[in-house]
């Protein structure tokens, strides 16, 4: 996740970064449980698409507008996690 974060230029002034890592964390980890969002569709397996995670993402604030790249970094992370374990999850 630090890498990607890195790779994607998800920061600016680094206040907010070990909160947004360690949530990124713990909120793929409560997806891979199948932990519902306000935003999951009621109809199958919740998809970790970009508005899925910004939502999940939600309560964690940045002062200097890094969002725009801290979905797609966790999206990275997930991406490179997933050609290392040889599955494909991520919708």
């Amino acid at each position: 996740m630090q890498q990607a974060f890195i790779d994607c230029d998800a920061f600016q002034c680094g206040y907010c970064t070990p909160g947004q890592v360690v949530s990124a964390v713990g909120m793929l980890q409560e997806f891979a449980r199948g932990w519902p969002s306000a935003v999951t569709g009621s109809t199958g397996e919740p998809r970790l698409d970009r508005t899925e995670i910004a939502e999940r993402m939600s309560g964690n604030l940045c002062r200097c507008a890094a969002y725009v790249n801290i979905v797609p970094a966790i999206q990275q992370a997930v991406a490179a996690s997933e050609r290392a374990a040889g599955t494909e999850v991520a919708g």
